[in-house]
Parts: structure tokens; C-alpha cells; sequence
């Protein structure tokens, strides 16, 4: 603002600066109620759309009259899926031979399978011995499941189902010190080559111990993955020979017989 300059010696603003406000604001009033109405409320649209005079809005009130409109989900619907088959949660407590019973009462009433969850990662050797446990007259089978959005594993247990292997199935002896992403990746090798061909049915995976055990099991999930194949296997405890009134020596050791199905 120049100080040199004052309202009195500019009167052409002192007489104009009010009313030429005053005119810019009801010409802005004078649009938009012209554009009130050319506007009409639609209760099945909620908001505005066109008059008849537009033919643009027309077609949009005819597409979107046509178009599948997806329903949102329900407030209270539950976002947990019905399970297939019967879930049993496997904790750090769980006991292997209780979880057999549990398994072979399912069974006898007439399920054809049950799902084990996994709701300990450190747990994963209770899975194998108590899949091992089931009396042979259910003929047990076990897959590994894909993990779902919770990521927990779940291996599916069937009664009455054993693929037959290769007679002359591949033996792998699994330690402590074993990796179970290359231990994985041999599995794999034995059944696809390098571009998905088909190679072998059967691995045969012999170990002893809950640490091995959960080994087994992480490299027979992620060979099923590399090989894109779906894997059913069957454990059972094999029992050194008693030498008299001698212990036995070795032990018990498990048996996995994996096959490509």
C-alpha cells in the first residue's frame, strides 16, 4: 500500500468498490441456481444426476442400471471358511498317542479323513509320530496341505488310501545337521527333471528323533512346492531286532515312504 496515495483522491473506488462487490456476488447466485436446476435428486443413486435434457446422463443411468453391482459382506459374517473335514489343533502339550485316538475316533465314525493344524512350528514331530501310531487296519495316508492366509501347516490324515510305491524306491537318511530347503530340493530331483518331466514315484525317507522328524516333514512341504506335484506319505516305526535279553540297539526309527499321486 502507498501511503502517498488515500480513498479521497481515488473516488472512483470510494463510489464503485461496494456495489461492484455486490454485483459479482449475485451474478455467482444468478449460476448456480441456474445450475440447481438443471440438477435433480435421484433416491436410487444418492446423489445428483442429469435431467432429462442431458442425453450423456442418460446412458450413464442405463449402464450403471445394467452393471452387476457386487453385495458388500455382511457385518456379522464370519471370516473363517467351513472346514472340508474335521480340524484337530496340535499345541506344544499335544501327545502323540492322544492324537491318534483322537484321529482313529474320527474315523470310526465314519469320516474318511481328518486335518491336523499346526499351531506350533516347534511342534512338527508330533504330527509324524502320531500319524505313525494309527492301527494298519485304516491303511493311513498323509498329505501336506498349501497353507492358507494364516500360514499355519495342516496335514490332512486318510483312512483307507496308500498309494503303491516304486519297488525300488530311493533310500535318504535325514540327521540333525540335515537342511531341509537342499534336502527338499533331492527330494524333488527324484521326481521331476530340470523342465517337469516325470521321473520316479517313490522316495523313501529314513530317520530317527523329533528333531529329524520335523526335518522330514519341512523338506517333503517344500519339495511338493518345487515340484509341483502333490505327495502322499505314509510313516511307520520300524524296531530294532531284541538279541536275546539284550536292549535293543538303535532303538526306534521311522519310515516315510513318499509317492508322487
Amino acid at each position: 500500500e502507498n501511503p502517498g496515495v488515500s480513498m479521497a483522491k481515488m473516488p472512483h473506488l470510494e463510489r464503485h468498490g461496494g456495489p461492484g462487490r455486490a454485483l459479482v456476488l449475485v451474478v455467482c447466485l444468478a449460476a448456480i441456481g441456474h445450475l440447481s436446476r438443471s440438477f435433480v435428486q435421484s433416491p436410487t443413486f444418492g446423489g445428483c444426476v442429469r435431467t432429462e435434457f442431458s442425453s450423456i446422463s442418460r446412458r450413464g443411468e442405463e449402464v450403471a442400471a445394467d452393471a452387476e453391482v457386487e453385495a458388500p459382506e455382511s457385518a456379522d459374517a464370519s471370516p473363517h471358511m467351513t472346514p472340508l473335514f474335521q480340524e484337530l489343533n496340535v499345541t506344544n502339550s499335544t501327545d502323540a498317542r492322544k492324537l491318534m485316538g483322537a484321529m482313529v475316533a474320527i474315523f470310526n465314525a465314519g469320516e474318511r479323513a481328518v486335518d491336523l493344524v499346526l499351531l506350533s512350528a516347534f511342534n512338527k514331530s508330533t504330527l509324524m509320530y502320531a500319524i505313525a501310531e494309527v492301527p494298519k487296519q485304516f491303511e493311513p495316508s498323509a498329505q501336506i496341505q498349501l497353507r492358507r492366509r494364516d500360514r499355519k501347516m495342516r496335514v490332512r490324515v486318510l483312512q483307507h488310501f496308500q498309494p503303491k510305491p516304486d519297488p525300488d524306491a530311493e533310500v535318504m537318511r535325514i540327521s540333525k545337521q540335515t537342511n531341509s530347503t537342499k534336502l527338499g530340493s533331492a527330494i524333488m530331483s527324484k521326481f521331476v527333471d530340470i523342465i517337469g518331466n516325470n521321473l520316479k514315484r517313490s522316495v523313501k525317507l529314513e530317520f530317527q528323533g523329533a528333531a529329524t522328524a520335523s526335518i522330514a516333514l519341512e523338506a517333503i512341504e517344500k519339495a511338493q512346492h518345487k515340484a509341483h506335484r502333490e505327495f502322499t506319505w505314509m510313516a511307520r516305526k520300524v524296531y530294532s531286532p531284541v538279541d536275546g535279553d539284550q536292549p535293543r540297539q538303535g532303538g526306534v526309527k521311522m519310515e516315510v515312504m513318499l509317492v508322487a499321486t
